[in-house]
């Protein structure tokens, strides 16, 4: 019978763990690098809102440059001056966020639906049927789809067609009473440029996805690679309330495999790291991060953890590790420190440092494989 996975008897904080899968599932899964929102930085987003802004400048002097004859007559030039006004605090609003939370899916999205929404009005209200308005729906799904990827550029898709559909429909008689071969070969080409940009972000967001795999993956155990594992776990570690106030941080690694490459050569050497990384990653859940950190080297970081549902992670890892060895009839075993916030150190280096510590104090202790917790005595 198989034994129980679940950290500190069945539960970590009382809550049930249930999301892991096979570590065979876990180390072939692109699911990580696909479909990820693209993290903009603030000076990566300033020219997005400056440019916004520059919009609302500029529909502002269309609309009354024009004056109430640029305007139809349900809508006043009043009406006009209000909706673009809220419209420009709405972006120095966002503007505002993202100085402090550059990172926000939600306001993404939010902030592309509000541009439709007055890239529509815009053309509704406007008395000249080929509005500016419906430049600026090409411009939500240009800038949404290099930006942010397919998601969102799906979405700028869907519903800037979607406003123009309304708009004719809401117009036909206007448009009906002006049809044209031009009109028709506008629609055309608007549907060409918007079909061609989707197949070259496309493009660009596959060659994306690849590019980050082969960046954050470690080639040979499907593990995150040390840089992928420090950029993750930094954010873990910046906001620790949000992740149960507890992180453990284990270190482990192989006592001999020098001796196994040695005797046994490089290809079996290979062998045992896929399978020290088979039975760490059959061991931890989806949220838990696990990286080979250098040779023969691997760290993981769980958050939402006491030290003693750390204790039990390192125990089932030492012992299934030891079990495969065995069987394989191949002598190496793993020595494991063990650490946590924020007993062990304020950030991520400090308490790998303390954790990195106790592991190398395990071997000169034990002299061959082991379990310390970081700052405390040798433990069976």
């Amino acid at each position: 019978m198989r034994r129980r996975r679940d950290y500190e008897r069945g539960s970590c904080h009382g809550r049930r763990v249930t999301d892991r899968r096979s570590g065979f599932a876990r180390r072939v899964d692109l699911s990580l690098f696909e479909g990820l929102p693209h993290r903009l930085s603030w000076d990566d987003q300033k020219a997005q809102y400056w440019t916004r802004l520059l919009f609302c400048v500029l529909a502002l002097m269309y609309f009354n440059f024009g004056g109430d004859a640029q305007v139809r007559p349900w809508a006043s030039l009043l009406i006009v001056n209000v909706v673009f006004t809220i419209y420009g605090l709405e972006i120095l609003f966002f503007t505002w966020h993202a100085t402090r939370v550059p990172h926000a899916p939600w306001r993404q999205r939010l902030t592309m639906w509000v541009d439709i929404a007055a890239a529509t009005f815009a053309a509704l209200a406007d008395a000249t049927l080929s509005s500016p308005g419906f430049l600026v729906f090409l411009m939500v799904i240009l800038g949404n789809g290099m930006r942010y990827g397919l998601g969102l550029f799906g979405e700028a898709v869907v519903g800037s067609l979607g406003a123009s559909i309304l708009i004719v429909w809401l117009r036909l008689p206007d448009y009906l009473a002006i049809f044209s071969v031009s009109a028709i070969f506008f629609l055309v080409f608007f549907a060409i440029v918007v079909l061609y940009s989707y197949s070259l972000t496309a493009k660009i967001e596959r060659a994306r996805q690849k590019l980050s795999y082969e960046r954050n993956v470690d080639a040979l155990t499907g593990m995150l690679n040390r840089r992928a594992l420090i950029e993750r776990a930094s954010e873990l570690f910046r906001s620790p309330a949000a992740n149960g106030g507890e992180i453990v941080v284990l270190f482990a690694d192989l006592d001999g495999f020098k001796r196994v490459n040695d005797t046994h050569g490089h290809h079996v050497g290979d062998k045992v790291l896929v399978a020290v990384a088979e039975r760490i990653l059959d061991n931890v859940r989806d949220i838990d991060l696990v990286a080979r950190y250098g040779g023969d080297e691997f760290l993981l970081v769980l958050p939402r953890t006491s030290r003693q549902g750390g204790e039990i992670v390192a125990q089932r890892v030492r012992q299934e590790i030891n079990d495969w060895a065995l069987q394989n009839g191949i002598d190496f075993n793993v020595s494991i420190g063990v650490g946590n916030f924020p007993d062990h150190g304020a950030d991520l280096e400090s308490v790998i440092a303390s954790v990195d510590k106790a592991m190398y104090r395990s071997k000169s202790e034990n002299g061959w494989g082991g379990i310390l917790h970081a700052e405390e005595k040798a433990s069976a």
